[in-house]
């Protein structure tokens, strides 16, 4: 998109079409989700060879799989015949076959075989599955679109130090321990509210705000590209809580990293996602750690955790911005919103420079 056509202030609240307007969506899939890193999963979703794992990256369906060779790709999840969505839950196969004619291709995305065709009459060299960029930081997945896309070691160079420091690459992903939910916001609201401590004091007054106060946040540097804040916790350590534009902000306290990840459905809805790693190689005590963090029960959010008062203010919001409004001033406790917004700026406009902040304000 033009910059004529989207225009904000990346220093106030965005308007409200941002979080209303399909051309602000279009945009967004076109110059963000389809042209920069997205994350997909955690790494011990695919830790077997022959682990395929269906997502979509912005609109465009995409199939996660561990080749035979161990290695990682990211192909198109759509038959090269006639479009069919090839794979649908997660699996585990040398070959994907499509369920409509049964057309088979490698996990390298070459097609191998074709029924009742004869050997001449198509070209398979010209009908494998497109590969997409695919890169790991720190046992999440990521996939882009764009194959030149910078790697992740650039992208999240300026919080690297903080993230290493806290121990990621000695916890254990798991999968099984992941939710998934579908919030009526705009996946806009949803990600900012995660990155944002603002608002516990007053959406989280009893599940949150006892243990990670609002008055006790602070920042510690970011840019549009990924941004660090922190906070004291009641019994440990003072929290670390990493955004990472377009749509995941994940937190460390307590010898856990906990994430929390949305993607857009359309202007009004987005999907949720949450998971994490953990220290400990003990199931019982994984599942310790996810019911004092998330107060689940056999893998369900009991009523009143933290999560649903995320759901119910961000459909608040939702519901809000179908009036006018003049976005208003962000606070310096807001600066990773500030960000975010600067992010956005940059990949719609191609009008923002990126630049680091670096600061620690109690």
């Amino acid at each position: 998109m033009e910059a004529t056509q989207i225009s904000f202030d990346s220093d106030r609240a965005l308007p409200a079409q941002a979080y209303r307007d399909p051309m602000w969506l279009a945009a967004e899939k076109k110059d963000i989700w389809h042209n920069d890193w997205v994350f997909a999963t955690s790494i011990d979703a695919l830790a077997n060879p022959g682990d395929q794992v269906p997502t979509y990256v912005g609109s465009q369906p995409v199939l996660l799989i561990r080749r035979q060779s161990g290695e990682l790709a990211a192909l198109s999840n759509l038959c090269a015949h006639r479009g069919t969505l090839l794979v649908d839950k997660p699996t585990n196969d040398k070959r994907i076959r499509c369920p409509y004619h049964a057309w088979t291709y490698e996990d390298s995305g070459r097609l191998q075989a074709i029924p009742y065709a004869t050997d001449d009459q198509v070209d398979k060299a010209a009908h494998c599955l497109p590969n997409y960029r695919i890169e790991t930081w720190h046992g999440l997945v990521f996939v882009s679109l764009n194959p030149d896309v910078e790697p992740l070691t650039e992208r999240f160079a300026d919080i690297e130090p903080l993230v290493s420091q806290r121990g990621i690459d000695d916890m254990r992903h798991d999968a099984t321990f992941q939710t998934t939910d579908e919030w009526a916001c705009n996946w806009k609201v949803a990600i900012l509210n995660a990155m944002e401590s603002y608002h516990l004091f007053k959406v989280h007054p009893s599940t949150l705000e006892p243990f990670t106060p609002t008055r006790d946040s602070y920042y510690i540097t970011g840019s549009p590209t990924a941004t660090a804040t922190g906070g004291s916790h009641k019994d440990d350590e003072d929290y670390l809580l990493i955004s990472l534009p377009p749509g995941f902000v994940g937190i460390f306290s307590q010898g856990t990293f906990l994430w929390q990840s949305v993607h857009p459905i359309d202007t009004h809805r987005c999907e949720v996602r949450t998971g994490g790693a953990f220290k400990s190689k003990d199931s019982s005590n994984l599942v310790g750690n996810l019911k004092a963090w998330f107060n689940w029960s056999a893998g369900a959010m009991l009523p009143g955790d933290f999560l649903a008062e995320d759901k119910e203010i961000c459909q608040r919001v939702q519901l809000g911005i179908s009036g006018e409004f003049v976005p208003g001033q962000l606070l310096k406790i807001e600066q990773v919103v500030i960000d975010f917004g600067r992010y956005l700026y940059q990949r719609l406009t191609e009008g923002a420079p990126s630049q680091t902040t670096s600061i620690k304000e109690s």
